[in-house]
C-alpha cells in the first residue's frame, strides 16, 4: 500500500507540472538574505503562524526552504501548505498547498512512523491530499476520486495512526460512502478518538446521540449529546470551532433546563474520564491540550450566539488551544509520539 501511495503521488506530481506550481520566495528573501539557524527560524515562524500572523510567518518559512536542514525544510513546507490551504487566512492558494503536500508525502514510503519530528507532518500531508483528491481541484485538473482518497486516508490512518485520517475513514465506513458499511470499525475509530480528545469525533458522537442515527450501537441520549458537544467545543482548535459550535448550538437550543442540569454533571465526568492528567482540574482551561503543533489555531474572538428565542449560548474557549505546543514536534531531540496510540483496526 505504501509503495502504491508513493507511485500515485509521483504520477500526480508529474502530471500536474510541479515546477510551475512551486511557491516563490518572498521578495525580501529573493536576494538571499540570511535567516539564522533554521530550527530557530521555524520556531519563530510557527509561533507567528499559531497567532494567525501569516504575513510574518511566511517569509521565515520561505527562508528556511533555502537551507540545507532537511527537517526544517519539511516543517516549513508543511506550515506554508497549511497557510495556502486556509480559506480564511488571506493567502489561499490551493494549487500551491496541494503541491507542497505532495512533496512532503513523498517521504511516506521511507519515514519511520515513530519519528515524531517527521511522521506527524507527513501523515497530515497525506491526509490533506486525501481531502483534495476526494473533492477534486479543478484549477489544476485534479478530478474527484473517492476510491483513491480512501487509500490515502487508510494509509495515514493505519500506518501513521493519524487522527484526522481515522476520523474521515470512520465517517466513510459508518455511512458506507466509497467503502462497505462497517459500523464496528467506524465506531472503533470514533470512540478511541473521543477518548484521545479529538474534538471532531466528540462533536460527531454528540450529534449521533442527539439524532439517534446509529441506534442501537449509539443510543439516543439528549443530556449526553449536550455534554459531549460541550466537551467538543472546549477541545476544538480555532479552525474547527465554527462547525463544532453549530452542532453545540443546535443541541443546546433543543434541550430543556432539566436536561442541561443532567448534562452539566455528565460533562464533568467526561472531563475526568478523558483527561490525559488524572489529577487535572474539572475546569477545561486547566486540562492539557493534545492539539498537535501543526494545527491551525488563530487567536480569534468567539462570536456570540443565541437561540431562536433570543437566549444567549455560553461558549467556553480553552486558553491552551489557541497557541499549540511547538516543542514536541519541532525539537531536534526525539520527543514522545504525538499521535494517538493503539488505533489499529480491531481484529476481525
Amino acid at each position: 500500500m505504501r509503495k502504491g501511495l508513493r507511485v500515485a503521488i509521483s504520477i500526480a506530481a508529474l502530471g500536474l507540472g510541479m515546477a510551475g506550481l512551486a511557491p516563490g520566495l518572498s521578495p525580501a528573501l529573493a536576494a538571499g538574505a540570511p535567516c539564522g539557524v533554521p530550527g530557530d527560524t521555524i520556531r519563530k515562524g510557527a509561533n507567528a503562524y499559531a497567532d494567525g500572523r501569516y504575513e510574518l510567518a511566511m517569509p521565515m518559512f520561505d527562508c528556511v526552504l533555502r537551507s540545507d536542514d532537511a527537517l526544517s525544510r519539511l516543517h516549513a513546507e508543511y506550515y506554508l501548505a497549511r497557510i495556502y490551504s486556509d480559506d480564511a487566512g488571506g493567502f489561499v492558494d490551493h494549487a500551491k498547498a496541494y503541491t507542497l503536500y505532495l512533496g512532503i508525502s513523498d517521504a511516506a514510503d521511507v519515514v519511520d512512523p515513530e519519528d515524531a519530528r517527521r511522521a506527524p507532518f507527513v501523515a497530515k500531508a497525506v491526509t490533506a491530499i486525501a481531502g483534495y483528491v476526494r473533492r477534486g481541484l479543478p484549477e489544476i485538473g485534479l478530478k474527484s476520486d473517492l476510491g483513491r482518497a480512501v487509500e490515502y486516508y487508510r494509509n495515514a490512518a493505519t500506518f501513521f495512526n493519524e487522527p484526522d485520517a481515522q476520523f474521515e475513514l470512520a465517517k466513510l465506513h459508518l455511512a458506507g460512502t466509497g467503502v462497505p458499511v462497517d459500523v464496528r470499525l467506524g465506531l472503533h475509530y470514533i470512540q478511541n478518538l473521543v477518548r484521545e480528545g479529538h474534538a471532531g469525533a466528540q462533536a460527531y458522537l454528540a450529534d449521533q446521540h442527539w439524532r439517534g442515527g446509529l441506534e442501537p450501537a449509539v443510543s439516543k441520549d439528549r443530556p449526553r449529546a449536550l455534554a459531549m458537544s460541550k466537551l467538543a467545543v472546549e477541545n476544538a482548535s480555532m479552525s474547527d470551532r465554527l462547525w463544532i459550535e453549530d452542532i453545540y448550538q443546535n443541541i443546546y437550543c433543543g434541550t430543556k433546563s432539566a436536561e442541561r442540569v443532567q448534562a452539566a454533571m455528565i460533562v464533568n465526568d467526561l472531563r475526568r474520564a478523558y483527561a490525559r492528567n488524572p489529577n487535572a482540574s474539572q475546569a477545561p482551561q486547566a486540562q492539557k491540550s493534545i492539539a498537535p503543533a501543526m494545527a491551525l489555531g488563530r487567536h480569534q474572538p468567539t462570536p456570540s450566539r443565541t437561540c431562536s428565542n433570543g437566549e444567549p449560548i455560553m461558549l467556553e474557549l480553552r486558553t491552551d488551544i489557541a497557541t499549540p505546543p511547538l516543542a514536541s514536534s519541532l525539537s531536534q531531540s526525539l520527543p514522545q509520539q504525538t499521535t494517538p496510540a493503539g488505533m489499529r483496526p480491531p481484529a476481525r
